[in-house]
């Protein structure tokens, strides 16, 4: 799957203006956006054969499964990856943290399909008993944004994989990658057409990021990805004189392990 963005930044007190536009722009309110990221990265070089990781391989359809992708990532360049978990406050603000409803899910509204049909089947991890608690989980892999890009957006593979069973943290050491860091995300996010719209504040830092990104299910097609780049150009557009939003320098979004 190719993911489009678009980036820009918002000082702290422009953030309840911006996010008032952005909510009337896409007609709707603003879900709060929690997450727990926990960064991975490998102990050693990988060299050994293609591997089976977690449970089944299958794919359904002509597109490429997502625990593929990170596979190509482990047999190939060095990267990190993350652990990220989807929080909320508890809405009678008792401190409590719950896992996001289906409207924090991946829907047609959010990503361009191909037309192919057919749910991938994604992969579990291992579980040493067959009622152990699904974890909350969902393994991210991002790669570097595609260099001497044409496009007015920026264009990066990614992959998203669910984790439904077993534990997450023990499955990361196993595939012989090592916890770096943690930290808490923390904005809103939104949906315009086929945009999915994230203002957040990075960790430590004074300012917020508007994310606008499209998911193309098939980078190959090139109408589809047109279609995402015009979707974004359109909304840039409408904008304009609220907040810039452009290309970010790829090195900002280099997730390789150096």
């Amino acid at each position: 799957m190719h993911e489009l963005l678009l980036h820009g930044a918002v000082p702290s007190n422009r953030h309840g203006q911006v996010l008032s536009i952005l909510a009337g722009i896409a007609a709707m309110q603003p879900q709060p956006l929690h997450e727990r990221r926990l960064i991975y990265k490998p102990t050693r070089p990988v060299t050994r054969p293609s591997m089976q990781v977690g449970g089944s391989q299958a794919v359904q359809s002509k597109q490429m499964n997502p625990m593929q992708t990170v596979q190509g990532a482990i047999q190939g360049d060095l990267f990190y990856l993350h652990l990220v978990e989807d929080l909320v406050v508890d809405s009678q603000g008792k401190g409590d943290m719950e896992r996001k409803k289906d409207e924090e899910k991946t829907t047609g509204s959010e990503m361009m399909d191909s037309g192919d049909g057919g749910d991938e089947h994604q992969p579990s991890l291992p579980t040493s008993h067959p009622t152990a608690k699904p974890q909350n989980w969902t393994l991210q892999f991002r790669d570097i944004p595609e260099a001497g890009n044409r496009r007015p957006v920026t264009v990066r593979l990614i992959a998203d994989v669910p984790i439904t069973a077993g534990n997450a943290e023990a499955f990361m050491s196993a595939l012989e990658y090592t916890q770096t860091s943690t930290h808490h995300l923390q904005g809103h996010r939104l949906t315009h057409n086929a945009i999915s719209i994230l203002l957040f504040q990075p960790p430590s830092q004074p300012l917020y990021i508007l994310q606008l990104a499209v998911r193309v299910a098939d980078g190959t097609k090139p109408a589809l990805m047109d279609r995402g780049v015009k979707e974004l150009m359109a909304l840039k557009e409408q904008l304009k004189g609220v907040v810039d939003v452009d290309v970010v320098d790829r090195a900002v979004l280099d997730t390789r392990v150096r």
